[in-house]
């Protein structure tokens, strides 16, 4: 489905543009999977790029709530535009994921509009802290909402337009919303060596919390940080070990417990393949001490 010409303002155009696709090659390398198909369709194509400007539109608000000044190499959107403007922005973009996604049916944007939901109270809580639970409980609600769900709907929309049953379709959910929590502990972890580096001087969110989560023992920080990232990578892949047996053969559970270190590696690289064709790449054996 186009959305039509002249629907996004040219410069907001450079942040669309840059990113890792994470969300939309996790729900791509679903949808081809169960479909066994050489190519994505249209529908697919279309659900990927809703996921993709859902995403870009949250870190327009983001950037503005942390203080960053940063965004995919290039300055923050309300740094070149004016907060007022980046917040028009974000409404015109949040727009379209629903444009592309309504004419697939209702349930496409009734399960936009509740991952949205549940992304601004997973942020809402990370700055309130107004949910009244013990860190590490806290952390977990965090990042589910705040992460994890738009990783288990582009999971479920994958399986939904392969034509999946609702039992794969609810697995692929489930798998989508752990691999976006291994994705955000990642992510902390990074910030976290940033901010010890000095590299990194916005406001803390999440992994302030994350360094809260962890007893450090006589092996330290570094190594009790990887081993709970280590143990949700492990959960990821149980996810379709567990559930997909019936459905999912062997193989290619294995290849979907690879997207999950690819997702990690991704992020703790901060990069993307090389050669830009390859979701895969090769996720590192250690942190980075940033």
């Amino acid at each position: 489905m186009a959305v039509g010409e002249g629907t996004i303002d040219p410069g907001v155009v450079p942040l669309l543009l840059r990113g890792k696709r994470m969300r939309a090659g996790l729900l791509l390398c679903i949808h081809t999977a169960l479909a066994r198909a050489t190519a994505p369709t249209r529908q697919a194509l279309d659900l990927a790029c809703a996921v993709e400007l859902a995403h870009a539109a949250s870190l327009i608000l983001d950037d503005m709530l942390d203080g960053d000044t940063v965004r995919r190499g290039v300055p923050s959107l309300h740094l070149t535009r004016g907060e007022g403007r980046a917040i028009l922005d974000a409404v015109g973009i949040l727009a379209l994921p629903y444009a592309l996604a309504a004419p697939y049916g209702p349930r496409y944007v009734t399960m936009l509009a509740s991952t949205q939901q549940s992304m601004v109270r997973g942020v809402a809580w990370e700055m309130l802290e107004e949910a009244r639970l013990p860190v590490v409980e806290l952390y977990d609600a965090i990042i589910t909402r705040k992460t994890g769900c738009l990783f288990s709907l582009a999971a479920a929309w994958g399986a939904m337009a392969a034509g999946g049953d609702d039992g794969i379709v609810a697995m692929f959910a489930d798998y989508g919303l752990s691999a976006g929590k291994a994705m955000q502990i990642a992510d902390d972890i990074t910030d976290l060596h940033a901010l010890a580096a000095g590299s990194r001087g916005c406001r803390p969110g999440s992994e302030a919390l994350l360094l809260r989560c962890i007893s450090p023992g006589k092996n330290g920080v570094d190594q009790a940080l990887a081993s709970m990232l280590d143990a949700e990578i492990a959960r990821t892949a149980a996810r379709i070990r567990d559930g997909g047996r019936q459905q999912v053969p062997p193989e290619e559970q294995e290849a979907f417990g690879q997207v999950v270190r690819d997702i990690v590696g991704l992020t703790i690289a901060g990069g993307t393949p090389h050669d830009g064709a390859s979701f895969r790449v090769a996720c590192p054996d250690g942190l980075p001490q940033r």
